[in-house]
């Protein structure tokens, strides 16, 4: 069996596994631009060095017009932003870099899967201390991010994790009781 989780040397630039970053605030017509698997792809590419499209196509797999189409979006929307142009024999060189790779939409309200189209559905209890609550929410990113930045292919899916802190009636039944 294989196991696909990022091992602790895998690939995974330094400042990846620092303390996670900030969420970017986006604007809804932001998060449009983001239901794209690959536009997550090239923004996490775009983190790692300034690069042109054709060098990002060429990183992904991807054909140069299709990977410069999205970046233009991403461009437009304030997702990228252009940070120098070569000029060399006539050819023009514009090299962009993400302005970030975590985001928070305020008005996200999840996806709504048909019941046959559902992979896998997690859901569980943990107790965590406030650094314990870093801990996980900073490895969960780390594993996230390790996916979201791989060079892929298939098919697209939506991966969703809400942490949460319960209310203290629905904890009550993990509490010891002194008697």
């Amino acid at each position: 069996m294989n196991d696909t989780r990022p091992s602790e040397d895998a690939q995974i630039p330094p400042q990846r596994l620092a303390a996670p970053p900030e969420a970017l605030q986006v604007t809804p017509a932001q998060g449009k631009l983001l239901e794209s698997a690959l536009r997550i792809k090239i923004l996490h590419t775009l983190a790692e060095e300034p690069l042109t499209s054709k060098q990002v196509a060429e990183k992904l797999g991807k054909t140069p017009g299709n990977v410069h189409y999205h970046m233009m979006k991403l461009l437009g929307g304030g997702l990228l932003e252009l940070v120098r142009t070569d000029v060399s024999g006539g050819v023009v060189q514009k090299f962009y870099r993400s302005v970030a790779t975590l985001f928070r939409l305020e008005s996200f309200t999840g996806f709504q899967f048909a019941a046959e189209h559902k992979v896998e559905h997690f859901k569980t209890r943990l107790t965590l201390s406030p650094e314990e609550l870093e801990d996980f929410r900073r490895d969960m990113l780390k594993l996230i991010t390790f996916w979201e930045s791989k060079a892929t292919s298939g098919g697209e899916y939506g991966v969703e994790m809400i942490i949460g802190q319960l209310p203290q009636a629905d904890s009550d039944s993990d509490r010891e009781v002194n008697s």
